[in-house]
């Protein structure tokens, strides 16, 4: 790059950061003081988190119950718009309604007032990959070319056999005059580097001492998939017979997922896990891959918010404590059942505490957040006559990882909003009680661009005070499946330890911007005790 386009890119962005970063520290309504009595609880009333671990397993169980793979039905989990993500909606329905909170299931729609892709996705109808002729657990996601004949065919049926399976060339570039003229179909393999604590991107490796944790990774993902989309579409273009790219993963036993937007891969891509990558790829020479794929565009897909709400003592303000419901085609327990049954269970708390919350109080399950956060846009879009003064959002919570060692990231477009949320977060004392695995830091995001549900609102509410609560920095089993869904983002990583912390961190922060009460609820109980009533409705 040219250095005087780099001084003047720097010094744009330089000057844009701390113009938006004056508007932003000052804009908040937040602002009173802290001044913390002894700590205690006002009452006798404890965090449920039997009734977050009740919660947490129903929606975890979906893939297991709602499918029939027996019979050649795709298990597709909680995502978005699937029969999955609807039980999963009923569940919470019927669970806010036990609670005694006002719900409300809000069908997302389209309307002039909406995002014009907001009930629009490139799904799979049916999908299978075998290897020498034997069927393997893969993800396949579809692309958004049809073949090399038919480009504009989003609605399509891959279907190839006996592919040759080739390593990508990397030297002396990725063309290679070799792959444009070959006439026998093949695929090519390499391995998926998401959120491996191994991998290696050259360009961007240079700033990960300059970056947090969270910021670096993500940089890391937004890197890998950019070249991901600008490799296949080079390949769909010069290469006619590559049919397909194999992302084989870092773990043994499951491989990742992830959907790209509008205009994203050229080809179809094929997530394998490690194990059959590594088996592959020591005698490349004598596997072949056969694949189908069917996909089609939908532009008329079915898919709720969830919606609980206490009335407030001033009706014309509103702060919101949400959630992503949607997932992967996992379990995806971590991501987020435990952050809705979190949600839930600080509804029940405020509920058979009595509480009046100064403001309305909604507690809102949000669909297609792994869809470009479609539910939160259209509630943010739809609802432009609520004055929300606040949104926290949970994402990816209650779950331990030790190597690489992660980070609970709060992230907030304010800084006076997230200094006060830091100095409520703080007294749980979550490094120490949680074992000292997992470091707690605040993340000011003053572009409006912050990550998560809460991000739709601080991109188009610049008043609204936002924050995104969850655990990163290289979560190795992100989007992960394996083993018949025994494996990657599954119940059995559920952590109590962690949950509980995460749980009562939330529900004084909930406090604190809903009510004058400035006596948090620390547990320090060895064992907790687990209450059972409102038990999860099946």
């Amino acid at each position: 790059m040219n250095k005087k386009i780099l001084s003047w890119v720097t010094i744009t962005i330089i000057s844009l950061i701390l113009l938006t970063s004056f508007s932003a520290a000052f804009g908040s309504d937040l602002r009173q003081d802290l001044s913390y009595s002894k700590i205690s609880t006002k009452n006798d009333i404890e965090l449920d988190i039997l009734y977050i671990y009740n919660i947490t397993s129903a929606l975890s169980r979906i893939i297991f119950e709602e499918y029939d793979e027996e019979n050649g039905e795709i298990a597709k989990g909680r995502a978005f718009g699937t029969k999955g993500e609807h039980k999963a909606a009923e569940i919470l329905f019927e669970n806010m309604t036990l609670l005694g909170l006002d719900t409300t299931l809000e069908q997302l729609c389209k309307s002039p007032e909406v995002p014009e892709n907001i009930i629009t996705k490139l799904e799979i109808l049916d999908f299978e990959a075998k290897v020498d002729g034997e069927k393997i657990e893969c993800y396949i996601s579809p692309s958004w070319k049809g073949p090399y004949e038919e480009p504009q065919q989003l609605d399509y049926n891959f279907s190839y056999s006996d592919l040759k399976i080739k390593q990508i060339p990397t030297f002396p570039c990725l063309y290679n005059k070799k792959y444009a003229k070959e006439t026998e179909d093949f695929v090519f393999i390499v391995k998926d580097q998401w959120n491996d604590p191994n991998g290696v991107m050259p360009v961007i490796d240079i700033l990960k001492p300059f970056l947090n944790p969270l910021k670096f990774y993500m940089l890391f993902h937004i890197t890998s998939l950019f070249n991901i989309q600008r490799e296949t579409a080079m390949w769909h273009r010069f290469y006619p017979s590559c049919k397909a790219l194999i992302l084989y993963d870092f773990n043994k036993d499951c491989y990742d997922m992830t959907y790209y937007p509008k205009n994203g891969n050229s080809l179809p891509l094929i997530y394998i896990n490690g194990s059959l990558g590594d088996t592959i790829i020591n005698n490349i020479d004598d596997f072949t891959l056969d694949f189908d794929l069917k996909q089609r565009y939908n532009d008329s897909v079915v898919s709720y918010n969830v919606i609980g709400e206490i009335k407030g003592i001033d009706e014309s303000k509103t702060v919101i404590l949400s959630c992503l419901y949607d997932s992967w085609w996992c379990q995806g327990t971590a991501d987020s059942a435990i952050g809705m049954g979190i949600v839930l269970a600080i509804a029940k708390y405020f509920t058979e505490s009595g509480i009046t919350p100064k403001y309305n109080l909604k507690f809102i399950g949000f669909s297609g957040e792994e869809y470009d956060l479609k539910g939160a846009y259209y509630y943010e879009a739809i609802h432009k006559d609520e004055n929300i003064i606040a949104i926290v959002d949970v994402n990816q919570v209650g779950f331990t990882q030790e190597e690489p060692r992660l980070t609970l990231d709060f992230v907030a477009n304010k800084l006076i909003f997230l200094n006060k949320i830091m100095e409520v977060a703080d007294k749980s004392n979550y490094i120490e009680r949680t074992g000292n695995v997992t470091d707690i830091q605040k993340i000011w995001w003053p572009t409006n661009q912050i990550p998560g549900n809460s991000g739709a609102f601080a991109k188009n509410r610049p008043l609204c005070n936002a924050m995104t609560l969850f655990k990163d920095g290289g979560w190795i089993l992100h989007h992960r499946d394996g083993l018949n869904h025994t494996e990657g983002d599954v119940l059995k990583y559920f952590n109590w330890t962690d949950t509980e912390v995460t749980a009562e961190i939330l529900l004084n922060i909930t406090k604190y911007l809903t009510t004058d009460e400035q006596n948090y609820i620390i547990g320090d109980h060895p064992t907790f005790q687990f209450r059972t009533e409102y038990q999860m409705k099946d």
